[in-house]
């Protein structure tokens, strides 16, 4: 971060018109809309209300936060403030246990579903932790993956699945069966680079974190390119690994900009609104948050894996666009 120090020889006049721009900068800063932290709660650990590495987060229609322990190797509940309400899974690959759930979805039915990285499989569970079915298998072609990092559900039941390293997006019916895929390793419009998570937006457009690619890439429900947001740095507007997103009604995206340790607000076209910094993430190297969620009064909620805590933020109104 750029400090501001004293330079010797700065004439009288100089210093004036320095400061006089600290003083515009200070106001425009005051004025920069900003996210309101409303609650922030957990830790590392094993304890109800403790994690180990917090992932993908996905809020239910009545508020309750459901998280992915990718550490812990289960499945985390709370209420909208932060109460533990239950929890499930152990490490296994057996049916029911997972390897490293990474991400976290909830279908129109009720269902619950994770994508397991590790394993290589999607499981289904019931909002109470019973297992349902599980599905996918390691694998380059249809129905199969490799190392499926982010999942989404539409309202029409049909699930996506990105794969990190598969480098591709595929679309399957609840049970598993492949609908469709596009994707490939790449740079260009439709390509990408170790995607992370995808999200299904308000309109039923497909947004996908590509995170090595530094964007956002949008969609239709049918694979077709519908634009790409942002390029790699720090300043606002940039990315590093982003490795979520989540759009409100407005179809301004919350993204998790995890190398840079925050999460922007950009509106519909790209363009830059606010962000908020991570708490206390400093320098180890840890890439965080690994998620976002909106919940049903429009607030976010932000998984910061370097710490263990769920932040509970209140966006900005408006759009800057």
């Amino acid at each position: 971060m750029a400090l501001l120090g004293g330079i010797p020889g700065l004439t009288a006049l100089a210093l004036g018109v320095a400061l006089s721009g600290c003083a515009t900068n200070r106001e425009e800063v005051s004025t920069q809309p900003e996210y309101e932290v409303l609650e922030v709660w957990g830790e590392i650990g094993d304890a109800s209300g403790k994690s180990r590495s917090l992932q993908g987060i996905a809020i239910s229609e009545s508020g309750e936060v459901f998280v992915a322990d990718a550490g812990g190797c289960r499945i985390e509940v709370y209420s909208g403030a932060g109460v533990p309400q239950r929890q499930w899974g152990r490490c296994g690959d057996q049916p029911g246990e997972l390897g490293r759930p990474v991400d976290v979805a909830l279908g129109p039915d009720g269902e619950v579903y994770v994508a397991d990285f590790l394993l290589d499989r999607i499981t289904v569970f019931d909002r109470q932790g019973k297992l349902l079915r599980h599905w996918g298998r390691a694998g380059d072609g249809p129905g199969e993956f490799n190392s499926p990092a982010g999942i989404a559900i539409d309202a029409e039941g049909s699930v996506y699945v990105t794969e990190f390293y598969g480098h591709r997006l595929q679309k399957l019916t609840a049970e598993g069966d492949p609908l469709d895929l596009w994707g490939e390793d790449g740079h260009e419009s439709g390509q990408f680079h170790y995607p992370s998570k995808v999200r299904v937006a308000p309109d039923g457009t497909i947004y996908v974190a590509d995170a090595h690619n530094h964007r956002i890439q949008r969609f239709d429900a049918d694979g077709a390119p519908l634009g790409a947001w942002g390029t790699s740095g720090t300043w606002t507007g940039q990315l590093q690994d982003p490795v979520d997103v989540a759009v409100d009604s407005e179809g301004r995206m919350h993204v998790a900009d995890s190398a840079n340790r925050r999460v922007q607000l950009l509106d519909r076209n790209g363009s830059f609104v606010a962000e908020w910094r991570v708490p206390d993430a400093g320098e180890d190297g840890v890439q965080t948050p690994q998620g976002v969620a909106l919940g049903p009064d429009g607030s976010l909620y932000v998984s910061d894996n370097a710490a263990g805590r769920i932040y509970k933020l209140m966006p900005p109104k408006g759009s800057k666009s």
